[in-house]
């Protein structure tokens, strides 16, 4: 009797110790992928000539981003005026298209000149040209450093780095554009002009949202299939997703693209989010500017340049495809497997579920206490997410002795809330430990992710990848597990826990990372629901922190 004790004690000890282990595992899985995500270290003034400086290119945005420069204003001149003359010193051949009009200031109307400037670097063989475009014109708030120095500088690099190396086969115009600020007025008259819509094949804008961070792909025409193959290729730290293509289109934003994709042209839409508090501020000035984001900028620049600039550009519309960035790569796969995969995870559930039972694993009122102990959690996490939201806001505000914005609280703030879905959910394990084993929570967990993937599918299916493929890892490995004589133990082995965590972990810490860098601090109120799922596909991890019983004991009937 004491040697089936002391057996048990060490059972629970080596199951704790392993959780242990996988928790650590978990952490480096998010720090790993956060700093994936970070982007590359700028380069100097002494860089290859064949590369991109962000350090060379700085100088532009100091001399643009001096002062205010919104359309029609004195400083605004002075900025195109040092435009042309760099393109000119660049061989670009620089012309200013300059169209009178009319806006509505005060109640009253005000005719302005729109400038565009327009470089062309000539290729070696015919074809439709590749278009690379950023305004340059600035709100009257702020100097527009990171809106959108940063992108014309970009821009001026990259041509600097083309007219250094070989001769691409395509046209490359490069389109600064005037008005952007005042409602995308330059690019309204640019595309007016037919002979521009006739000759110009692929349009790549440059934005800003922020003051640092990777550049982002975040926005690209439909049919995006060819665009996104030739972009996963060709980017060297590509950051990007299809959920956040699908969730731009249900915004009010627009940007210079937006007339393009309006006039029947595709196109890429870049930009960077970070530290937006600046963002059409004051603030937006060289010395918030991040050399490292200017460096990704760059490259993302110079590389669609490289690739888009050797490709026949008649005919890039394709099947659209989910993608999305994982490490240094841009997994993508075709949209239209995902219906298909969504009735056939549903399916498999369905099949787990009942096989589970059969073999005594599962049981039907134990299924449910943990698919409503899951709800309770989230339920109890929200409110508490939004009473913690409003205790923040409210010590910041009296801090500060004036009301913030809650872009303004540090990003890190973040991590409270994550830590909130977690405490509750312990806790929950905790009342019910002994009625529900570990399966049974990860079963109820894989349901959850199940009914949002159907929304989400209805909604955003480029977010359908953030849910699926920890549903299909889940699938394989609760499946496999039904092969083994022990497996609700196998369940707390370290490589099984391992395999389990990759997916919800990598790529829920990448889309948490830039909805908490571009969204106020409220988000939380929402995404505390999604972390308190994926801790519960990650249940015998938790089951172990709080209980001296793995699981309670649960009888398997034999395999056949």
């Amino acid at each position: 009797m004491r040697k089936s004790v002391q057996r048990g004690r060490d059972n629970t000890t080596r199951d704790w110790k392993s959780s242990i282990i996988v928790v650590f595992i978990s952490i480096l899985f998010v720090l790993s992928t956060l700093y994936a995500e970070q982007p590359p270290s700028p380069k100097g003034n002494d860089a290859p000539e064949l590369e991109f400086s962000a350090e060379r290119a700085m100088k532009h945005v100091r001399a643009i981003a001096q002062e205010p420069h919104p359309s029609g204003s004195a400083a605004n001149e002075r900025v195109r005026d040092y435009v042309h003359d760099q393109m000119l010193a660049l061989g670009l051949s620089p012309s200013i298209a300059t169209s009178p009009h009319t806006i509505d200031m005060n109640d009253e109307e005000k005719r302005i000149d729109l400038h565009n400037i327009i470089g062309k670097i000539k290729g070696t063989e015919p074809g439709k040209a590749l278009m690379l475009t950023a305004h340059y014109d600035s709100t009257p708030y702020g100097p527009g450093a990171n809106d959108d120095a940063v992108g014309v500088a970009a821009l001026l690099e990259t041509a600097r780095v083309l007219q250094a190396g070989s001769p691409l086969e395509r046209d490359i115009w490069f389109v600064i554009t005037d008005g952007e600020e005042m409602g995308l007025l330059g690019a309204r008259v640019f595309w007016q002009d037919s002979f521009a819509r006739e000759e110009i094949g692929l349009v790549v804008n440059f934005e800003a949202r922020g003051a640092s961070g990777p550049s982002v792909l975040f926005q690209t025409s439909d049919h995006n299939g060819a665009l996104i193959t030739n972009f996963a290729s060709a980017a060297v730290a590509p950051v990007s997703s299809s959920l956040l293509g699908d969730l731009y289109k249900t915004m009010p934003n627009d940007t210079d693209l937006t007339v393009a994709l309006e006039a029947g042209l595709p196109g890429l839409n870049f930009a960077y989010i970070e530290d937006w508090d600046k963002y059409h501020s004051a603030e937006d000035t060289p010395e918030y500017v991040s050399l490292s984001t200017l460096q990704h900028h760059g490259e993302n620049a110079l590389e669609m340049a490289k690739r888009f600039g050797s490709m026949d550009l008649i005919q890039l519309q394709e099947p659209d495809r989910i993608y999305f960035n994982w490490y240094q790569l841009l997994v993508h796969y075709p949209a239209s497997w995902v219906v298909p995969t969504t009735i056939v995870l549903v399916l498999i559930w369905l099949l787990l579920a009942g096989a589970w039972w059969k073999r005594g694993g599962v049981a039907p009122t134990r299924l449910a206490l943990a698919i409503s102990g899951v709800l309770g959690s989230m339920l109890v996490s929200v409110v508490l997410s939004f009473c913690l939201y409003l205790g923040i806001t409210s010590v910041a505000n009296a801090i500060m002795a004036e009301e913030i914005h809650s872009s303004a609280i540090p990003v890190q703030a973040n991590v409270v809330f994550i830590a909130v879905a977690l405490i509750v959910h312990l806790f929950v394990t905790r009342i019910i430990r002994y009625r529900v084993n570990s399966l049974e929570w990860m079963l109820a967990g894989m349901l959850y992710y199940l009914l949002l993937l159907i929304v989400v599918v209805n909604i955003l299916p480029g977010a359908s990848y953030l849910l699926m493929l920890p549903l299909i890892i889940h699938s394989v490995v609760i499946g496999g597990m039904l092969l083994t004589d022990a497996p609700i133990g196998n369940l707390n082995r370290i490589g099984v826990l391992f395999i389990l965590a990759v997916a919800p972990l990598t790529l829920t810490t990448s889309f948490l990372h830039l909805l908490y860098s571009a969204m106020p601090l409220q988000i939380n109120v929402f995404s505390t629901l999604l972390c308190t799922i994926i801790i519960t596909l990650l249940q015998p991890v938790c089951s172990s922190l709080v209980s001296s019983r793995q699981d309670p004991h649960i009888p398997i009937n034999p395999i056949g």
